[in-house]
């Protein structure tokens, strides 16, 4: 608010439409419904006061200062000093007259929410408009205009917001006698004066409301109040899914299993169907050893290829999650961006919903984990809308956490609470020495009980040599293009070593992140793998 502009295009600009009368109760206590009349389009939310500024305007300095000039002529003046008393004395009660006048008509003008079917809630990226209104008595005076503004309500959600209108003028007028109201007993009256500022929506998450600051001038000019209201409501942000539903809508995995539906499956079953005699060419490991010594003859067990299946999203949000994947946002740190820099958190929130959302289409009963030094919530698996809306409900203040991530503690709570064999897929950064290590200590625990589908992103310290295309000019630049060398060998090592464990571990790209994790799921389910 100490920032404002004037705005002529404001709200009351030529052309705009008139103040809307509507009957609601004045505002007595915040953070409830105003009484809404026989309409439900005249139902309001009142905003909670949560501060006040009462402060000289400039008038009051000219008025000083005139008193000054005064004063340096009043000796040269017949009676100078006496008229000069009286000029003071007149302007001092002129001036605390003003001063009473304005406070006791304080809460003349307040701002009210419009509400809205869905509340404030939108995705990253994403432009809201939210519907404001400036309601006034019906029978109170009309200043000339009142500046209004909105502003982030804390300094956390100022990561969370951008607020693209400027403070604006609103002028307030009378509207025509034809368009008043017929108002109910014990109601008072009142007039709307619409507002819509826009906010920028930069980061997921459930932020408190934008704080609305209104700002007027006593009668003679000499004194101004401001106040500041916030919003009884939160602010919902939720992740922008629709780049990743379209790479995932692109992938001929993700047409033959959803779209196609008549491409026939690779790989046997796990559900058991029925016992038949052996046949030429029936694996060993299918037969029924018990059955056979019973019958005297080979019997061989047919499974049936599962049609529901369980899989886990396992997202970290341990230290390394924090890190940033777009450092050229965040090189540009006083440029005011529409969405926040992305850390690999947010990368792998949004894979996790692109592949619930692929699990819900599928059948699939889909869950979740999440994880730092030890597991930090659990989402059983289950299936429908419900169950999708919940998965969501959990991801959406999911923050990174100061600590470092042990894979042995969360692979032996994953093996005593999932009894059943499911997908596990597991969005983190798997490049740091101390986490691979870990990693490689834990994996045993779900050897044989989960198909575990690991997907990290690859560092940019790790690329091939001379991958980039660039010659190398210096000698820096030759050791750093061996040394990024010799992190792709050893990640390459890691990954074929637990390739030959039956554990998928792939290192990409953070463009290729999601469709790499998500594609190796439906892969995986494509070939019976569970």
């Amino acid at each position: 608010m100490n920032a404002m502009r004037e705005n002529p295009a404001g709200v009351g600009a030529p052309g705009m439409p008139m103040p809307v009368v509507a009957d609601i109760e004045p505002m007595a206590a915040a953070k409830r419904r105003i009484p809404q009349s026989h309409q439900k389009s005249e139902q309001r939310i009142a905003l909670q006061p949560s501060g006040k500024l009462f402060s000289p305007d400039a008038a009051l300095v000219w008025l000083l200062g005139s008193l000054g000039v005064a004063a340096c002529i009043a000796p040269s003046v017949a009676h100078g000093w006496l008229w000069l008393d009286l000029i003071a004395a007149a302007a001092g009660l002129v001036a605390c007259y003003d001063a009473f006048a304005f406070w006791i008509a304080r809460d003349e003008f307040v701002p009210v929410l419009l509400p809205q079917e869905k509340g404030l809630r939108g995705r990253e990226g994403q432009s809201l408009p939210i519907p404001l209104a400036l309601a006034g008595s019906d029978r109170s005076r009309r200043p000339g205009e009142i500046r209004v503004a909105i502003m982030p309500a804390t300094r956390e959600s100022e990561t969370a917001l951008w607020v693209k209108s400027d403070p604006q003028r609103l002028k307030l007028e009378r509207p025509e006698p034809a368009e008043r109201r017929s108002i109910s007993a014990g109601v008072a009256p009142v007039q709307l004066w619409p507002w819509t500022p826009e906010i920028a929506l930069r980061r997921r998450g459930l932020w408190p409301g934008p704080r609305v600051g209104i700002e007027r001038r006593s009668r003679f000019g000499i004194w101004r109040l401001r106040r500041w209201f916030d919003l009884p409501v939160s602010l919902r942000i939720d992740a922008d899914l629709r780049s990743g539903r379209r790479l995932i809508l692109s992938s001929p995995i993700y047409r033959a299993l959803v779209a196609a539906r008549e491409t026939p499956w690779t790989g046997n079953g796990r559900d058991f169907e029925r016992l038949r005699e052996y046949q030429r060419g029936d694996n060993f490991s299918e037969i029924a050893w018990k059955s056979t010594a019973r019958r005297g003859t080979p019997v061989t067990r047919l499974f049936q290829w599962e049609q529901k299946q369980e899989v886990y999203f396992v997202v970290d949000q341990s230290r390394t999650s924090a890190l940033t994947i777009d450092p050229a946002r965040e090189s540009e740190a006083n440029v005011q961006q529409p969405r926040a820099p992305r850390r690999l958190l947010d990368l792998a929130v949004e894979t996790a919903l692109v592949g619930a959302t692929v699990a819900l289409e599928l059948g699939d009963d889909f869950g979740l984990v999440t994880y730092a030094e030890e597991p930090k919530s659990w989402l059983r698996a289950g299936s429908g809308q419900f169950q999708f809306h919940e998965f969501r409900d959990r991801l959406l203040n999911l923050e990174p956490l100061p600590t470092t991530a042990d894979y042995e503690a969360l692979f032996s709570k994953i093996r005593m609470r999932l009894r059943r064999r499911a997908y596990l897929v597991l969005l983190a950064d798997l490049a740091e020495r101390s986490v691979s290590d870990s990693l490689g200590r834990g994996i045993g625990l779900l050897r044989s009980s989960h198909v575990v589908l690991m997907t990290s992103v690859l560092p940019t310290h790790a690329r091939p040599a001379f991958s980039s295309g660039g010659e190398p000019r210096t000698d820096q630049d030759v050791y750093a293009a061996l040394a990024g060398e010799k992190e792709n060998q050893r990640l390459g090592s890691m990954a074929r070593q637990l390739r030959q464990s039956g554990m998928e571990l792939r290192f990409v790209l953070p463009e290729n992140f999601l469709r790499t994790a998500v594609e190796g799921y439906l892969q995986s389910k494509r070939e019976q793998r569970v």
